[in-house]
């Protein structure tokens, strides 16, 4: 599993979020709030930007069409769950 920042589309506005990924590299959740830049000090917050704005060479996603992938290791019932978020 690992995770990047995307943005998202929402119904009126766009926001970073965190995005999780299964094995595959299918979508398996997203934070359920967006993410704000932040660091212990002014180097990690630098860097944590830095990780921000790579969300934008990646293709926005609209929240409402996002397909939930299972998580790895997690039987599919529980993973067919629509709207997971973390």
């Amino acid at each position: 599993m690992f995770w990047n920042y995307r943005v998202i589309e929402h119904d009126r506005f766009f926001a970073i979020h965190e995005v999780y990924y299964n094995d595959k590299g299918d979508i398996t959740a997203i934070s359920e709030d967006p993410m704000h830049p932040q660091g212990e000090n002014l180097k990690e917050l630098k860097g944590d930007m830095e990780y921000f704005l790579q969300a934008f060479n990646r293709p926005v996603l609209k929240k409402d069409k996002i397909k939930f992938a299972p998580m790895d290791g997690v039987e599919d019932k529980f993973a067919k769950r629509r709207g997971r978020k973390l």
